[in-house]
């Protein structure tokens, strides 16, 4: 009586019982008695087809639909898990929809749990976190009924939370030990590695961050899954200039710019112009750092924190070049967006130079020491901004001649 995925009939005659509200009593009158009707409802005894049967029949059930039914919910699950994999927003949504409408059938199948963590994987793709994090903890209370498959996917998923709340360290160490923990059989898939690669990134752990992106990438490639490639190319391109390996990161580059045009993809064409434009900055060419950090601005991307790292780099980048006007139109732009997104960091960041074009550097360095350094160290999501800001206060106090405060800059562990 098990077929279509190890679907359990009493559970299913628990639902249709349920669903039309009728009691044990009511539902066995001249089947079989209560006692036995509950142990087929609770899978603990194999009843015999003649009375599944007559119990389907006074449901109004019919077993071959049931079954059916079974089979195409796992259908749906494999297609949205696909297109989620691959990208495919509407369609994923689409499934989604089908899906909410058999939940009360899903409830009673051997697919609730992966139906719940797909359910987290698909909130985290749409983005709803909040939502994404209550699945969380439901199904971490229930993660004793997870089988090997289900606990690995819980525990992913979970990684890409914490990624989400700029949380690395903790989301390394969950992505590290499901690449340790791979057994019986089980390879790592591409997408664990993309976000390993993706946690090194973030932690300034290049070295790694290459090796992890590159499984990645071979994978994603035999997979022809497009978009993944050129997320992982956006992560070799920042551990390869951040290592100082310029011509391959450039190349990088050069395939994520060519295939976000092929696309239409504004966004993914907005990062390529934002991470060209770091790559120029590293080698020294602030003009054409500059004019990069100004398309990826105008491109019309809709992510608001990208747009504002790449506004803050114009600003920057335009104060060095002694562009003091322009600088100072762009940081009272970013303040504004800041304050309308609540970002707390972009409304620091700027009163550095904000003071510095007015002439007040004590001021500026106080500033920096005071609010802007002890403000990024609370968070785990500002590593290069610390590496800017200390080696602006050490180069400040190395002017002074105050090498000892200079040194503590420096050395600053970030």
């Amino acid at each position: 009586m098990e077929e279509g995925g190890c679907m359990k009939v009493g559970s299913l005659i628990k639902y249709y019982r349920t669903k039309q509200g009728l009691t044990q009593s009511e539902l066995v009158e001249g089947i079989c008695s209560v006692p036995h009707l509950s142990k087929i409802e609770h899978n603990e005894k194999e009843a015999n087809d003649q009375t599944i049967h007559l119990l389907l029949q006074r449901l109004g059930a019919d077993l071959t639909n049931v079954y059916e039914q079974n089979n195409t919910v796992k259908r749906l699950l494999d297609e949205w898990i696909e297109c989620i994999n691959y990208f495919q927003i509407e369609e994923a949504k689409e499934i989604d929809r089908k899906l909410d409408s058999l939940v009360d059938f899903i409830a009673y199948t051997p697919h609730l749990f992966l139906y719940e963590l797909y359910k987290m994987r698909y909130l985290l793709f749409i983005k709803d976190t909040k939502k994404a994090i209550q699945h969380y903890k439901w199904l971490d209370k229930h993660k004793k009924n997870l089988n090997y498959q289900e606990l690995y996917l819980l525990h992913y998923y979970h990684a890409i939370c914490l990624l989400i709340q700029n949380k690395y360290r903790q989301a390394n160490e969950v992505l590290e030990e499901l690449v340790s923990a791979s057994r019986d059989g089980m390879s790592v898939s591409a997408d664990v590695y993309y976000h390993l690669a993706l946690a090194k990134c973030h932690m300034e752990q290049h070295g790694h961050a290459i090796f992890y992106a590159n499984e990645a990438l071979n994978a994603f490639t035999a997979q022809y899954n497009i978009k993944r490639i050129m997320h992982t190319l956006v992560i070799l391109g920042i551990s390869y200039t951040d290592t100082g390996i310029y011509e391959v990161a450039a190349e990088c580059y050069k395939h994520l710019k060519r295939n976000a045009e092929i696309l239409n993809e504004s966004a993914t064409l907005s990062i390529a112009y934002h991470n060209i434009g770091y790559l120029k900055q590293k080698k020294g060419e602030l003009s054409e750092a500059r004019d990069y950090y100004y398309k990826a601005v105008n491109c019309e991307a809709e992510n608001a924190q990208s747009s504002m790292v790449s506004l803050y780099a114009l600003a920057e980048t335009s104060y060095y070049l002694g562009e003091w006007e322009q600088a100072k139109e762009y940081l009272h732009h970013l303040k504004k967006k800041a304050q309308e997104t609540g970002s707390k960091i972009y409304q620091m960041l700027p009163n550095y130079y904000l003071y510095m074009i007015q002439g007040e550097e004590e001021r500026a360095i106080s500033y920096l020491e005071e609010y802007t350094l002890p403000y990024l160290y609370n968070g785990e999501s500002h590593y290069n901004d610390i590496r800017s800001v200390s080696k602006i206060l050490a180069d400040y106090y190395k002017k002074s001649g105050k090498f000892q405060k200079a040194l503590q800059y420096i050395y600053t562990d970030y």
